[in-house]
This record gives C-alpha cells, structure tokens and sequence, in this order.
C-alpha cells in the first residue's frame, strides 16, 4: 500500500527518514563483519531481504514524489526529504544484493547514505523525528 507522504507530519517524516539510514548502517555493518569470512545462510538472507527493502521503499517515495504536480504537503517534505529520497534512488543502492559483499556493495550503501544526509544529517533527522 502506497504511503501519501503529503499527509505526513514533519516528525513522520524525519523518522522514516531516520529508519532509512539506521538500515542502511546496520547493513554496512553487519556485511562488513561477514565480509572476510563465511556468512551464515540465515543472515545472509536477512542482509538481502533488508537491502532490498530499504531500496525499494526510497525508490518508491522518489517515484510517488516525482508524480507529486501540486506540491502538497510540508515544506520539510519538499526541500529536504523529496531530494534526498530522490538523489538516494538515483545514486545509491546499486549493487548486486545477492552479490558478494565487496567494494561496490559497500560504496553503493555509502552512495545512498551519502545522498540521504546530504541536506540533513542523521542526528537532525533525529531530532526533528523527537520533536
């Protein structure tokens, strides 16, 4: 079901903002821990499934914001969300998330989070989202 970001609060806003970059760190982390060894079947999956989820949803936000004509909802969703989402989209999350977990998995994590802090770091997010 397709989330209205139009309708969300700014708070809304910052947190699902603020998951997507947790996921993405967690990601990193954890395929880096796997990364020169053997990784376990079940968190292989788990690494897959949750790339392939946090990629879709910001694909998803950029493309229902790109359709947005009437430019509804909070200045917050406009000036800062809807480039980040759409920059991540563009520039991130490329790799392979079967693939193994080398450079260009890594750098494609770091492309999207990259894009997602770019107007507004983490702990702002945070904050926004605590407000």
């Amino acid at each position: 079901m397709e989330t209205r970001l139009e309708k969300l609060s700014d708070e809304q806003l910052a947190k699902r903002m603020s998951k997507y970059i947790s996921v993405l760190e967690s990601i990193a982390v954890r395929a880096e821990y796997y990364s020169d060894g053997d990784c376990p079947e079940k968190e292989r999956s788990e690494l897959i499934a949750d790339y392939i989820k946090v990629r879709d949803s910001i694909r998803e936000d950029a493309r229902y914001l790109n359709y947005g004509k009437d430019k509804k909802g909070s200045a917050l969703l406009w000036d800062k969300y809807y480039p980040s989402v759409s920059e991540a989209s563009a520039w991130g999350l490329y790799a392979n998330p079967e693939g193994e977990f080398d450079q260009e998995y890594f750098k494609s994590i770091a492309d999207a989070e990259k894009r997602l802090t770019k107007y507004y770091s983490y702990d702002y997010w945070r904050i926004i989202a605590e407000e």
